[in-house]
């Protein structure tokens, strides 16, 4: 009884210990799935890429016949058996350990460019290295030959590489990997202590000078143009006033008033040329 007891406990402690040794294998998480829909998108019935293959739900090729028709569900059930051989391939073919957010963008990747491809790619080269981040690297030169984005065939591979690249304890929301900047082989990585573009951009606009700024000299001319007419016109009254030697009220008064508006109008605008050139200055 006792030697049975004993042998009993050998094997479960050798089970144990076993399983213990046995790679960790990882599923895709609610969170891959919702990333490869996105962009696989759901074809309620079967229709053709733009290489011809037939192809209906999400993505699936395989039972794709013309004039087949699925449900969501169904094809939710399909996307999960294509996976298969997806999940088994990362599972048995990477040899460092991931997390599950470097797992699940793996799987989009595999799932858009193929095992075979996968298997020969740069991508599992570089991981068996034990370098993942010039396997993400990798993976965002390969385009999405299949489906590609409108704003460039890089989309889903920079989606996929924020993905790879998140904090493996925190949530990796779809809105912010489908907003990931795109980054392609050529993308040139900006240092972190370099300022964006767009603040850049906007810097530049500050010290050019707008366009209403020469509308603003123009009206300041003008009315500088306006002082000096009305000044002109009234020493031209007191001029006849004198030449005539016959003094009006009604015309000093007039005369008296040009003069003075016209006066005000140079001030203003001679104030106005000396603010603006100082502020060009500062500028």
């Amino acid at each position: 009884m006792l030697l049975r007891l004993t042998g009993e406990q050998a094997r479960f402690e050798m089970g144990h210990s076993v399983s213990a040794a046995l790679p960790q294998r990882l599923k895709v998480s609610r969170e891959g799935l919702l990333l490869i829909k996105s962009f696989e998108g759901f074809r309620p019935r079967t229709v053709r890429r733009r290489d011809g293959t037939p192809v209906i739900g999400y993505g699936h090729v395989k039972s794709a016949r013309p004039g087949a028709t699925i449900s969501e569900a169904e094809a939710e059930l399909l996307l999960q058996y294509d996976l298969l051989p997806v999940v088994e391939t990362i599972n048995s073919r990477v040899s460092i350990p991931l997390n599950q957010h470097q797992f699940d963008a793996l799987a989009s990747f595999i799932f858009s460019v193929g095992v075979q491809r996968f298997e020969g790619s740069d991508v599992l080269e570089q991981l068996n290295a034990g370098a993942p981040a010039r396997a993400a690297e990798a993976l965002s030169g390969w385009p999405d030959r299949v489906q590609p984005a409108i704003d460039a065939p890089y989309r889903r591979r920079s989606a996929e590489r924020a993905l790879f690249d998140a904090a493996p304890d925190r949530p990796a929301p779809l809105d912010l990997l489908l907003t990931a900047p795109v980054q392609g082989p050529n993308t040139v990585q900006r240092p972190e202590d370099e300022a964006p573009a767009t603040v850049q951009v906007l810097r530049h606009e500050k010290r050019a000078a707008p366009p209403a700024a020469l509308n603003d000299t123009g009206a300041v001319i003008f009315i500088g143009g306006i002082g000096l007419l009305a000044f002109a016109a009234g020493i031209a009254a007191f001029r006849r006033v004198l030449a005539a030697q016959q003094v009006t009220d009604g015309t000093v008064l007039i005369g008296g008033a040009l003069a003075v508006i016209g006066l005000i109008f140079i001030g203003v605008a001679g104030w106005n040329l000396t603010r603006q050139r100082n502020n060009k200055r500062v500028g």
